[in-house]
């Protein structure tokens, strides 16, 4: 009976576990994308990641270290954007 109870009890832990990882590994798994499509030069796309990262962050509350660091990118990348678009609405056709 203690058996079980036992084995019961680490199966229950390793699920705990799991999901815990893959709920703390998301936000990371959507930056590293984000960076990914913004070196490939699909900017929409990484923002998109960049947003989803940060929100994935901000929900689970963590490591406002990180958070900081995406909302910098996020800044820099719609600047970036907002430069390109009106460097191309200027230019002569």
């Amino acid at each position: 009976m203690y058996l079980l109870l036992f084995i019961t009890l680490i199966v229950i832990i390793s699920i705990v576990i799991l999901v815990a990882n893959y709920k703390k590994n998301s936000h990371t798994e959507l930056y590293r994308e984000g960076v990914r499509n913004e070196n490939d030069g699909r900017y929409v796309e990484a923002l998109q990641n960049y947003e989803d990262a940060l929100s994935e962050i901000r929900k689970l509350k963590l490591d406002n270290e990180f958070g900081a660091k995406i909302s910098g990118r996020i800044k820099i990348l719609r600047t970036f954007m907002d430069y390109e678009n009106s460097f191309h609405a200027n230019q002569p056709m």
